[in-house]
């Protein structure tokens, strides 16, 4: 998928979903978590008027918001 391949926050979750320790999810369905997740960005930025954030996106994973903060600032 396409989303996958070209965004990083959306690459690094993809990556998280299937190669987790607890529980890991085969490649569709972390692809189905995904799409579930890019709608509900875009229901939010629709309904309250904001611009898109990585880092707010990848709060909800503690160890990969540490990482991207540390891929940003180099």
């Amino acid at each position: 998928m396409i989303l996958v391949a070209k965004n990083s926050a959306f690459k690094a979750l993809h990556a998280y979903f299937t190669q987790r320790p607890d529980n890991p999810l085969k490649k569709m369905q972390s692809l189905i978590a995904l799409c579930n997740k890019l709608i509900r960005i875009f229901f939010s930025i629709s309904k309250k008027q904001f611009e898109f954030s990585e880092e707010k996106m990848l709060k909800d994973i503690p160890h990969l918001a540490g990482s991207k903060k540390a891929e940003l600032a180099a």
